[in-house]
């Protein structure tokens, strides 16, 4: 199984890609935070988010086990 760290995800604002890579990279790239990079991965934060297609959302691109 891949830790969360080591996957590869796309961080998009609507439908605009704004980066892709690992949580790491794409920290790096944006200056966000790990923690909400991670957080943005969870069924919770899609639960809590309007979907007025402007918000951030992380999308998992590959999964290898």
């Amino acid at each position: 199984m891949v830790k969360v760290m080591n996957r590869i995800y796309a961080l998009y604002k609507g439908e605009d890609l704004l980066a892709d890579g690992t949580i790491k990279e794409i920290s790096e790239q944006t200056g966000k935070k790990i923690d909400h990079l991670k957080f943005m991965t969870y069924p919770t934060y899609k639960k809590r988010c309007k979907p007025n297609g402007k918000r951030l959302q992380m999308v998992l691109l590959e999964d290898e086990e």
